[in-house]
């Protein structure tokens, strides 16, 4: 797809010439603001092609260790089933258009759900289709053989919201290969949430522009997968992720091993600058005064943990600094002290894992380290949204 050609009438062509966005906002934004058919819901899902109904441009999200509205999602949709659908445009020029906007789009789905109501939804919902009627005309067009009204089809989002029955894509210009590789890869991993990437390149010639939208992350895989959760997402059933599964699938680990794990993760909770995060099969512990992007490690469902070093690595990440650098350093050596381990040459800059009997029984030991780093304070000068 590295060339377009507009052909005549006599079946000549002539090359079209690819243009890049000078505007993120006023260029891709309201591109696909004014097309969202270039979200491709019929190849998505073929068997049911997806309608959308706009919620808001710049959903807010909410920063659950402050309460401020810190992030904003580019797009928040929901298709005829009620699947939110999260977007995140990007430039092909912007650094971020990497495998940081993925964690990104996975902190903006943690946190969002936890605020977003179906009557706030349904609000905002009212205003970007321009009154409460038009908004009814809209959802009529895309469930003409629901009988509901506007309220029930937003609590069906909400609904699924809760349950992680969500769809998040990234549109883009151009992409580059190790983020469609990372979206192909996550669309096969996960069961409840779809993931897709779309390449919108744009080209002009003589007299008009062209758009050719390409669809990654979707494989006969995802297809079942996608057939699956359209089926489902009007079900009661509960979430297959966040705390309350946590707790289930750590049971199933062992009771006492379990009873050990809360106990810790409730101290944890009431460390002063700690938060913590309920993503997938992990509960991630979070410092946000210190490094406001990732976390410091995950507890996973078996009661390993996993040291997220690999995040403070700053040849990796240019936003890390030499600050952050220097504490993530101090902070292995007081894990190792803790722990009375060593960690390998290559580990204090990867995720080394560390089995439940290697740590829980020194779990207060690690509880005095986090409560050394909640007492810090970096002068972070940069933007971290």
């Amino acid at each position: 797809m590295s060339k377009v050609y507009l052909m005549d009438g006599e079946s000549k062509t002539t090359n079209m010439t690819r243009i890049h966005c000078s505007s993120e906002d006023k260029e891709l934004q309201h591109l696909l603001e004014q097309n969202l058919e270039l979200l491709l819901g019929d190849q998505i899902n073929p068997e049911r092609p997806c309608q959308w109904v706009l919620i808001k441009r710049e959903m807010p999200v909410t920063d659950p260790s402050t309460g401020l509205q810190r992030w904003a999602i580019d797009f928040f949709l929901a298709d005829q089933d009620g699947i939110p659908t999260l977007v995140e445009c990007k430039r092909c020029d912007d650094s971020r258009a990497r495998r940081e906007i993925v964690g990104q789009m996975f902190e903006y789905a943690a946190n969002g759900h936890h605020y977003w109501t179906a009557k706030q939804m349904m609000a905002y919902a009212e205003v970007a289709n321009g009154n409460e009627a038009a908004l009814k005309a809209r959802l009529g067009e895309i469930r003409p053989e629901a009988e509901e009204t506007v309220s029930d089809f937003f609590k069906l989002v909400e609904q699924n919201l809760r349950s992680a029955k969500l769809r998040l894509i990234f549109f883009l210009e151009e992409s580059p290969l190790e983020l469609r590789s990372m979206v192909e890869f996550l669309s096969r991993q996960l069961q409840d949430t779809e993931i897709f990437l779309i390449e919108a390149r744009q080209y002009q010639g003589p007299s008009a522009r062209v758009v050719v939208p390409w669809l990654f992350g979707f494989t006969e895989t995802v297809r079942v997968a996608a057939r699956k959760l359209a089926e489902n997402s009007s079900g009661s059933s509960g979430p297959l992720r966040g705390e309350e599964q946590f707790w289930l699938a750590a049971k199933a680990h062992g009771e006492s091993q379990a009873h050990d794990l809360k106990i810790f993760v409730e101290d944890t909770s009431r460390i002063e600058g700690c938060r913590l995060s309920w993503i997938y099969v992990s509960c991630v512990v979070m410092f946000p005064e210190i490094f406001p992007k990732r976390g410091a490690f995950g507890i996973r469902r078996n009661g390993e943990l996993e040291m997220y070093f690999g995040y403070w690595n700053k040849e990796k990440y240019p936003d890390v600094t030499e600050q952050q650098v220097g504490l993530r350093q101090e902070f292995v050596n007081r894990v190792e002290q803790a722990l009375s381990r060593t960690f390998t040459d290559n580990q204090p800059r990867a995720f080394p894992r560390i089995p439940a009997s290697q740590w829980l029984t020194r779990a207060s030991q690690l509880l005095a380290v986090l409560q050394w780093m909640g007492s810090k304070r970096l002068d972070l000068d940069r933007n971290t949204d």
